[in-house]
């Protein structure tokens, strides 16, 4: 017995469903981290799984496990998302527009601008890296993921990972040493 359209597109959903059950969990915590404190969460993970609807009946298991899949689209959702912010921020905005501060009831003021003032340093650090340095570094450090499961994510192997881990780092102190330097501490 055929499917009807709207069958096969109701089993395309349900596919949708079941990803976004399973990982939409992971989608959000790695599109948190690539994107950092400026990154409007929901609306990334809406356009991944957006993403996902349109090219779910094109995944194919034998091509890369569904993590990996997810990971890059994710990667690639949170890059253009960047890129385009970068360039609303090169055409004008002001500091308001521009800064966000989600402060937490738990924290002091002097707190919450001490962590808002490492977090800015942090993602001012990152600013600017390669990408590829970028995300293995955040995945690494932040997400606490291996380096094969770093490997398997962005399809690489392991021994590059480590390879883009070293200079990551490298880069990343250079960057945040001269972010202290200009601050005067």
């Amino acid at each position: 017995m055929a499917k009807t359209a709207a069958q096969a597109e109701q089993a395309e959903v349900l596919g949708v469903a079941e990803v976004f059950r399973r990982h939409g969990g992971d989608v959000a915590r790695w599109a948190s981290r690539l994107g950092g404190p400026g990154v409007e969460l929901e609306d990334v993970v809406q356009e991944v799984f957006l993403k996902v609807h349109q090219l779910l009946p094109g995944w194919s298991p034998e091509r890369a496990q569904v993590t990996t899949w997810l990971y890059r689209i994710t990667e690639n959702v949170v890059r253009h998302r960047r890129r385009k912010e970068r360039m609303r921020r090169w055409l004008g905005g002001s500091a308001v527009d521009v800064g966000r501060d989600v402060p937490s009831p738990a924290r002091t003021a002097e707190e919450q601008l001490v962590g808002h003032q490492t977090q800015a340093r942090f993602y001012r650090a990152l600013e600017g890296m390669n990408e590829r340095y970028r995300a293995a570094l955040i995945l690494f450090e932040l997400e606490g993921l291996s380096g094969e499961e770093i490997a398997a994510l962005m399809d690489a192997k392991t021994a590059t990972v480590w390879v883009w881990l070293h200079r990551a780092r490298a880069d990343f102190l250079k960057r945040l040493q001269r972010i202290m330097e200009e601050e005067g501490g």
